[in-house]
This record gives C-alpha cells, structure tokens and sequence, in this order.
C-alpha cells in the first residue's frame, strides 16, 4: 500500500486527463499483472503435479516395452521444459512492481515479456507438442498390446482430436486473452506516460 501512495503522490503534480483515472488505472494495471501473475503460477502448480505423478507411474507401474519408459521419460522432459518457463515468467511478471513509477520501463518490459511469451506459446508450443505426440505414439505401442482393437483405434481418435482442439482452440483463445492482458496494461500504461510528456 505505501508503494501505491507514493505513486499517487508522484502523479498528483501533474495535469489530469477528466476522462482518466489515475487510481482507476493502477488498479486496473495491478489488477491485470495479478492476474496473469496467478493464472501462471496455478499453472507451474499443475505441471509440477504432472511431473510428480509421471514419475510416480515410472516406479510403481510394470509397463510391457521399453517404448513406454521412453514415452514417460520424453513427457517428463518436455513437461519440466514447460513447468521451469512458466516458473520463470511467473516470477518475472510478479516482480515488475517496482516499475509502476516509471510508465516507460514499463512499457518497454511488458513489450519485451509479451514477446517472449508469444515465442513459447507459439514455436516452443509447438515443439512441446510434437515431442508429447512422439510419446504418445510410442505410448500407443504398449496400448496395442493391452488393448482391443477397437478400443486401440478410439484411443488413438481421440487423442488425434485432443491434439487439434488444443492447438487450433484452446490454445488460439489463450494466446488472445494473455496477449489482451497485456495490451491493456501497457495501454494504461502509455496514457499515464503520456500525461508525464504533455506536462
């Protein structure tokens, strides 16, 4: 709270803009970091639970081939690749206060952040996917063997079908709604900035 007083303090001299808000707007900025912040830290939190759990399925299950182990260890790596980023971004984004009293910083960090989370979302998702593809397909030997054909050829269906809707949907709608996060803070941002110039 004594942070965000003394922005206040800092903004009072300068001319205000009556349709804008400063309050408002480092509410909203810090309300959008927050939030992005949170949204990856639950997500560090998963991912780690899904590591945990692979390696527990290591120890404990007796699987059929030596396909299956090379599976498990390829998702591990892929899925620790994954967890250290968002790790990392999480940590970067949620020690950015301290560039709230300077608007341009600012922009130029979030610019620079967005950047880099439009290269993991976009290549280094895409090379995520296609490694948890070759485990699954080397997965899918064991389920040959354990499996009806039928219920093989379902499987096999369905994580096809997961694979597109997660990179053509889900995947689609993330990349917006983090990049539309982003956008408005550094909006807000750049509104303040200018108020700093027009003085």
């Amino acid at each position: 709270m004594k942070g965000f007083d003394e922005i206040q303090q800092l903004w009072q001299g300068q001319a205000p803009d009556p349709n804008v808000s400063f309050e408002a707007m480092l509410m909203r900025i810090k309300g959008n970091r927050s939030a992005l912040a949170r949204k990856l830290f639950w997500q560090s939190i998963a991912v780690g639970i899904g590591v945990v759990i692979l390696l527990w399925m290591c120890v404990a299950v007796d699987f059929s081939t030596w396909t299956t182990y090379l599976a498990l260890v390829i998702m591990i790596g892929c899925i620790c690749y994954y967890f250290v980023n968002q790790l990392s971004d999480y940590r970067a984004i949620s020690n950015s206060h301290h560039l709230l009293s300077k608007p341009q910083d600012y922009i130029n960090y979030l610019k620079v952040f967005q950047q880099r989370r439009n290269r993991f979302n976009t290549r280094s998702y895409t090379v995520y996917e296609i490694c948890i593809a070759i485990a699954f397909a080397l997965y899918g030997v064991e389920m040959y063997f354990a499996l009806p054909l039928w219920t093989f050829v379902g499987a096999i269906v369905f994580i096809i079908f997961w694979f597109l809707i997660c990179h053509f949907v889900f995947m689609k709608q993330y990349i917006h709604n983090e990049n539309a996060r982003i956008e408005e803070m550094i909006e807000n941002l750049a509104r303040i900035k200018n108020q700093f110039t027009e003085k």
